[in-house]
């Protein structure tokens, strides 16, 4: 799916708010950020509901994380993996790491191609689950409402700033949000 296109699935889903739903669910799953700030864009515009789209914006985004955590845990299973963490200067390097670690998993919500990487290595080296979903629900139930909130008022500084931020990861994707900011003036 093109990020450009987001708008496009979720507008031809009709009216009908559960095939919306799942659309914004799976496409947080490609492209949370974009995903939420254009959104935010189709509620400003009055095509999707706030309060629902904003509720499925956040179950898709703390989920497609907690899916990558998971898949590095997957991973960590393998043989490969008990080979790699045996080795001494490995084992130093996470005994190290522990005590900062959720704060990276923390950070990483914040810093564009980073979620995958260290969400995924949280799994691998089974940080403790509990405490890496309550950070990711954290930093998912602040970072989430925010890129909407850029998608839903338009215009301003903090517009320019999101639309840099999805710029920084897919030039087509901006020139798709300013275009629907375009059509509803």
């Amino acid at each position: 799916m093109d990020l450009g296109n987001i708008a496009d699935f979720i507008v031809g889903a009709g009216d009908d708010p559960f095939t919306a739903g799942v659309t914004i669910f799976l496409a947080t799953l490609l492209a949370e950020d974009a995903t939420a700030m254009i959104v935010g864009v189709l509620v400003s515009r009055a095509i999707l509901a706030p309060a629902p789209a904003l509720g499925v914006l956040l179950a898709g985004t703390i989920s497609g994380d907690i899916m990558l955590h998971l898949a590095g845990r997957y991973a960590g299973e393998s043989c490969r993996r008990r080979a790699i963490l045996q080795r001494s200067a490995v084992r130093r390097a996470i005994a190290s790491l522990s005590q900062s670690a959720i704060w990276m998993v923390g950070l990483a919500r914040f810093v564009p191609g980073m979620r995958l990487p260290v969400y995924f290595a949280s799994g691998f080296v089974k940080l403790d689950f509990v405490r890496c979903l309550a950070m990711i629900m954290l930093t998912g139930c602040l970072w989430t409402p925010a890129l909407f909130w850029v998608g839903l008022t338009g215009g301003g500084p903090a517009t320019r700033a999101g639309y840099e931020l999805v710029r920084v990861t897919n030039p087509y994707a901006v020139s798709r949000l300013v275009d629907l900011r375009s059509r509803r003036a």
